[in-house]
């Protein structure tokens, strides 16, 4: 099982902690940081057991399919078809040449 390696920094500009989570694999590389958004040392450990919570509350259970972002409607330009596109386009350049 994968061990990061969390560290708080006090940020001197702001005066509020941050959170750093270091690669388990490499432990001198940084992955992530926080914003300097907790007074204190023990918010930012709440806050980055929060983080990791609301992150594993999004898995997909055992024997579910993980779910796929929904498809975008397509646009009404996209719909049209090449050859009304063309038609389309001659009869605006022929409207703007009559005025």
């Amino acid at each position: 099982m994968a061990q990061f390696r969390v560290e708080f920094v006090l940020d001197q500009a702001s005066g509020k902690y941050l959170a750093e989570l270091y690669n388990p694999e490499n432990q001198q590389e940084l992955l992530v940081r926080t914003e300097a958004l907790y007074p204190t040392q023990a918010a930012a450990v709440l806050g980055l057991v929060q983080l990791f919570k609301d992150a594993i509350l999004q898995f997909p259970k055992d024997g579910e399919e993980p779910r796929t972002q929904p498809k975008q409607k397509r646009r009404r330009s996209d719909r049209i078809k090449p050859k009304a596109k063309k038609a389309k386009k001659a009869k605006k350049a022929k409207r703007r040449k009559g005025k």
